[in-house]
This record gives structure tokens, C-alpha cells and sequence, in this order.
């Protein structure tokens, strides 16, 4: 409520705030200009506000969701959401369309928020291959790019996580470390004799040290690392996984709607940065959106494992109306 204020102050409060706000004067240019002291402009640049005589709105853009956003930042205490716009209909196409947008928004993320000397480690999948096709260099120095999860499909695609981290490396013009073992080996014993590599070992040694993690999240529904045809994991693993109660994973570590870690036998075989590990980064950003992965969103949220979320409308919407 607006609190009356007497005329002879009325018109000093118009004026501290008709220098202030509209004539971009500093508070120190003002308190000089009217011979006032700095903390006295600033109480009445207060007063102002309180009292009716200033208003401040903001006009939001057509796709803007900056309400939705602090609502999930409260509910799921995040330090920053940011929601697309969703992508009606079905398909390759539409699935294609989100992703771009998707990445599209965590590369403005990434190139906002850099700093010198990040060291930002990076997941695997066709998420982050999307980010990493819309991030342009920048002036910030002695970045460096930490692959965090072994290799992982097809060495040729893109959306392998050797090709993700290069890519951002040379993008950055930053170093980089590459964890040039398998993410998913045939046994513990490999597992084992794997981590005492001299290679292994220096880019496990840099988990620490990463402040900055981009994941993508992935559903079980539609995790390529348990369909049939995918011959990097065993059948028996694959199933084991499928009729757990996982929902999804971040960087092939598996958890459920609560949050919590799925083990299995994929967990001995797995070489890559552990959720344990992902919760002791500053800022991790997840990025996901779509009906399908709304389980694994959430207990991705449930579990504390992501800080910043990159989502869709229609999925901020549902994290929304569930958390109420």
C-alpha cells in the first residue's frame, strides 16, 4: 500500500526519481547535484517506491516464462530454471525442434555465465550435442573441458561424449581432458585394472575440480543404452535396469522417482563421474524436456543433482502442478 507523503517531500522524492530513473544520473551524481548525502538519495529512491511515486513493470515478450521460472525455483529451491517453448505434435521433427531449442538455451547459459578459469564438465547424448552447436567462442581465458563419463556409443556420432567435449574445447578455445577409457566395461575386474591407468587416473583426479557441469537427463523409455540392439551392455543388465524402479539416469548413473541411486550390475561397470560425486559441483545444469522424461526430471529434482533447469513449458507446467 502507498504511503502519503507531504507536498514540499513530494516533489523531492519526483525529483531524486526523474534523475535517478530517467535520466540515468548515479546516486553519487544526485547527492552531489542537490547537495544530499549518498545514503539519504538512496532512502529517498525507497521512499519513492513505497509511497506510489515510482512504479516499476517490466514487459515480458511474447515466450517468456519468467513467472514459471521462479516457481520452479522456489518449489525445487534451483538457482535458476529457464522454460522454452514447447513443441506441439509428434515425431522425429518435433523431437528434433525441442532439442534445438533446448540447446539453444543452455549454450546462452554457458556463454553468459563463464568465467575465467571454469573448468566445465560435460555428459553425453543429442541434448548437449545441440547446445554445443549453438555455443560461440568467447573472451573468458584458461577454460578447460572435462569429459565425464567414458566413451560411450557410436565413435562417430556426434552425440558421443569424446566428440561433445571436443567440440566445446575447441569452440572455447579450451583445454581439455578426455577420460579415454570405455564408460560401460565388460566386467569389474576390466573396471578395475582400468583405473589404474595412468590416463584414467588424471582425468578421474579433475571430478573435483569441475565447477560448471552441463548433463542431459536421460528416460528410461527411450534410453538407447537398453534397447535390444545396443550391444555395449548385456541383455541380462539391460533388464535388470528396465524392471527396477529407475526412471532415468545422469551420465549412466541410474535412480529412481525419489531421487535415489538404482545399483544394479551396470553400477561395477560403469567409469565415469558418480551422483555422489555431481553433487559436490557449484552449478550443475540439466537439460531435458518432453512428457517422456518428466519422471526422470523429477527425480533428478527429488535427488538434489542438478542446480539450474533447461526445460519445456508443458513440463514446467507439470513439475508445477505436481509440487503444489
Amino acid at each position: 500500500m502507498a504511503r502519503p507523503v507531504d507536498a514540499p517531500n513530494s516533489r523531492l522524492l519526483s525529483k531524486v526519481s526523474t534523475l535517478y530513473y530517467e535520466q540515468e544520473f548515479t546516486q553519487q551524481q544526485i547527492a552531489n547535484r542537490l547537495e544530499l548525502s549518498r545514503p539519504k538519495v538512496s532512502r529517498l529512491l525507497k521512499q519513492a517506491k513505497d509511497s506510489g511515486i515510482v512504479q516499476i513493470t517490466v514487459s515480458h515478450p511474447e515466450g517468456d516464462h519468467v513467472g514459471m521460472e521462479s516457481k520452479l525455483e522456489q518449489l525445487f529451491s534451483l538457482n535458476e530454471a529457464i522454460v522454452v517453448d514447447s513443441v506441439g505434435g509428434n515425431g522425429e521433427s518435433s523431437d528434433t525442434l525441442l532439442k534445438t531449442l533446448l540447446g539453444g538455451a543452455a549454450a546462452n547459459h554457458l556463454s553468459r555465465s563463464l568465467s575465467d578459469g571454469d573448468i566445465i564438465g560435460v555428459t553425453w547424448g543429442t541434448t548437449l550435442q545441440a547446445m554445443v552447436e549453438k555455443v560461440t567462442p568467447t573472451d573468458s581465458k584458461d577454460l578447460h573441458i572435462v569429459q565425464m563419463l567414458g566413451g560411450f556409443g557410436p565413435p562417430e556420432a556426434k552425440a558421443h561424449t569424446m566428440d561433445i567435449s571436443r567440440s566445446l574445447s575447441r569452440i572455447l578455445n579450451a583445454g581439455l581432458t578426455l577420460l579415454q577409457s570405455p564408460g560401460v566395461v565388460d566386467s569389474p575386474e576390466i573396471r578395475e585394472v582400468l583405473l589404474t591407468d595412468r590416463r584414467v587416473k588424471n582425468a578421474l583426479s579433475l571430478f573435483s575440480k569441475v565447477n560448471k557441469a552441463y548433463v542431459g537427463i536421460g528416460a528410461i523409455s527411450t534410453n538407447r543404452v537398453l534397447k535390444k540392439e545396443n550391444n555395449e551392455v548385456s541383455h541380462d543388465i539391460q533388464q535388470e535396469i528396465i524392471h527396477s524402479d529407475a526412471v532415468g539416469d545422469i551420465g549412466l548413473n541410474f535412480f529412481n522417482r525419489n531421487g535415489e541411486t538404482v545399483n544394479s550390475g551396470f553400477s561395477d561397470r560403469f567409469i565415469g563421474m558418480t551422483l555422489e560425486q555431481l553433487k559436490q559441483v557449484k552449478t550443475v545444469v540439466g537439460i531435458a524436456g518432453g512428457t517422456e522424461k518428466y519422471d526422470a526430471i523429477r527425480g533428478a529434482l527429488a535427488g538434489g543433482y542438478i542446480n539450474v533447469l533447461i526445460t519445456d513449458r508443458h513440463t514446467a507446467l507439470l513439475l508445477i502442478e505436481e509440487a503444489k
